[in-house]
């Protein structure tokens, strides 16, 4: 009889352990499905909010002429300029063109942020339309030389991911996705890539097909001066992070690059954080997104290339 009430005790507590073990399981079902609808309405909602921004701005847009620029000897592209009245403060305050200079072959000035919402990875199932709808496809900073410093991740066929990864970014290595400088200003190149490249039926001869740029509100030159230098000291040193959110402290990716250039000089050292808390208002991972919709940023500039024509949508200069 003992035996029997013994044994009712341990099927008991059993039964009570198999509950709990379920009940756990169940709730962190349910909080990851929690936070897997909360993740995606934050990212519809951003992407929502951007195209508005760019719309926005289009529409107050004036056609302003048509031409065929001559990229270089031999090789023209047909750009309409479309000019956007300047009203905000921020954009009447800083009276720096939008162009590199007089030709207008170039856009940006230093300091200025390139923005591709459009992954790299054209065309792969799932991992595309992942990086492009929650991350984006890339970002630069722009020098004083009409260059850019970015964070570009496509290491050489004899490196992998993984030994890019279990490397901890302050020793000395020969890996090839370092933070580095180009050699020019690529975004309006119409001979950037060839036809027999796997991103060609996607984005024809440009780099991208559509660009956003925007400029960080209220800072100085000597600020901007140092955002490009805390970049340069980057450059063929750390590594690119793959794993985005975490491993920040010497990898980084090309959104996190610009936003922390733009934290150092930006945010009290004390206050300073790998999640940058500058061009990136929600605190966490910086995406394309949160730059351009950071009340750190205004956009100066829009393009889009269609049937082989350049629309340039830019601040107007004064």
């Amino acid at each position: 009889m003992k035996k029997l009430f013994f044994m009712g005790k341990i099927k008991k507590k059993k039964k009570l352990r198999k509950i709990r073990v379920m009940t756990f399981v169940k709730g962190f079902i349910l909080l990851l499905v929690g936070a897997g609808i909360f993740t995606i309405g934050k990212a519809v909602t951003k992407d929502i909010l951007v195209r508005n921004e760019i719309n926005d701005f289009k529409d107050r847009a004036v056609f302003e002429y048509q031409e065929n620029f001559e990229y270089s000897p031999g090789i023209e592209q047909v750009r309409r300029y479309y000019k956007v009245p300047r009203e905000t403060l921020y954009e009447t305050a800083d009276t720096r063109s939008v162009f590199n200079d007089d030709t207008r072959k170039y856009l940006g000035q230093a300091g200025d942020v390139f923005l591709s919402q459009r992954s790299p990875f054209v065309g792969q199932f799932f991992v595309d339309p992942f990086i492009s709808y929650y991350f984006g496809g890339h970002a630069a900073i722009k020098t004083d030389t009409n260059r850019f410093i970015e964070a570009v991740g496509f290491p050489d066929d004899d490196e992998t991911i993984l030994d890019i990864i279990r490397h901890p970014g302050d020793e000395p290595h020969d890996y090839s996705v370092t933070i580095s400088q180009t050699s020019n200003n690529y975004w309006l190149n119409p001979r950037y890539r060839y036809e027999s490249s796997v991103e060609y039926p996607y984005f024809g001869s440009y780099y991208r097909d559509k660009f956003i740029g925007v400029r960080v509100k209220d800072v100085s030159l000597e600020q901007i001066d140092g955002a490009i230098a805390y970049a340069e000291d980057k450059v063929d040193k750390n590594l690119y992070n793959f794993l985005f959110f975490l491993d920040m402290k010497y990898k980084y990716y090309c959104t996190d690059l610009v936003s922390r250039a733009y934290q150092d000089v930006m945010i009290e050292p004390d206050d300073q954080s790998v999640y940058a808390k500058s061009l990136n208002d929600d605190g966490f991972i910086t995406s394309v997104n949160d730059i351009v919709l950071s009340d750190d940023t205004y956009l100066i500039f829009y393009v889009e290339i269609k049937d082989e024509i350049v629309h340039i949508y830019y601040l107007e200069d004064v």
